[in-house]
């Protein structure tokens, strides 16, 4: 499964929206934004929209974030039976960095 940029648009709104399934990351997002709107520079706001759009987009990827903290907890267990890791370029690896066929990434 991967995010896409597609499931939240840059906005001050949708970030908003998407983050209310973390509240701490919210709070966090709505500080900043509150911090750069004080600023009176209009780099400080696309700063933050840059910052959080990518967890936002997370948040509003279906299934994305139980996905990640599954795999999180397995590392954390020691079990990395069967997970897979893609690099930037999409390839397929294995918790042991052996190369895997390629599949469907969704």
């Amino acid at each position: 499964m991967s995010a896409t940029e597609t499931v939240c648009p840059r906005t001050p709104e949708a970030i908003l929206h998407a983050l209310e399934r973390k509240p701490e990351w919210l709070e966090s997002f709505q500080q900043e934004w509150m911090a750069a709107a004080a600023d009176f520079s209009a780099d400080a706001p696309a700063a933050v929209l840059d910052k959080w759009h990518p967890a936002a987009i997370a948040c509003a990827t279906p299934g994305h974030l139980d996905e990640v903290e599954d795999m999180v907890r397995r590392l954390d267990a020691g079990d990395d039976a069967d997970l897979v890791f893609y690099d930037e370029d999409g390839r397929a690896w294995s918790a042991e960095n052996e190369r895997r066929p390629d599949r469907d990434r969704r």
